[in-house]
């Protein structure tokens, strides 16, 4: 599935674009959680993915419409993980090393946020957040954190990188369904 997006993407960084490749990228899920997970490149395209399509919007005024997206839903490895009573947030980390962000745990569950490997049918570019990013379709972009590594379970919250640059940690999309 995939190749339909309408519009094009900005690539915007606060660091170099990072390179990844099997032999120097991992993903792991820690914190507060039953069960601390981590896979190699090999493990990680393994798990069973799903398909969704959704528009993609900056902050900045722009949109790219119809995006298929294939990933594993951020619920599922939070089901993985098993989250522990004292959890409130997720924080995602970046492989540039610099960014991170987070979600609250309500959030995170949403059906529609996807940690996601591939764009419009083809493994996502390390322009674009690749190898994996995540996806949050109802939050402007700068919540859709790129070249994703790791997620940490934490209790209360933590300010992410734009938020500490004055952006609303509230990132909603107008029209969304506000959690």
């Amino acid at each position: 599935m995939g190749g339909g997006a309408e519009g094009h993407f900005r690539v915007y960084t606060v660091t170099d674009i990072p390179s990844f490749d099997n032999s120097n990228w991992s993903f792991k899920v820690d914190g507060l959680v039953d069960n601390k997970l981590h896979w190699n490149w090999e493990q990680f395209v393994k798990l069973q993915r799903e398909v969704q399509v959704s528009d993609f919007h900056c902050i900045t005024g722009w949109s790219v419409y119809k995006n298929t997206w294939e990933g594993i839903p951020l619920a599922k490895l939070l089901d993985m993980a098993g989250v522990q009573r004292t959890a409130t947030s997720v924080k995602f980390y970046s492989g540039d090393g610099v960014y991170t962000d987070s979600l609250t745990l309500e959030q995170a569950r949403m059906d529609d946020v996807l940690v996601a490997v591939m764009h419009d049918g083809r493994p996502i570019s390390n322009e674009l957040g690749g190898p994996v990013r995540l996806v949050v379709p109802q939050m402007y972009a700068y919540k859709s954190v790129k070249w994703l590594n790791r997620i940490e379970l934490i209790k209360g919250d933590h300010v992410g990188y734009w938020e500490q640059r004055g952006y609303s940690s509230d990132a909603w999309l107008p029209g969304s369904e506000k959690i």
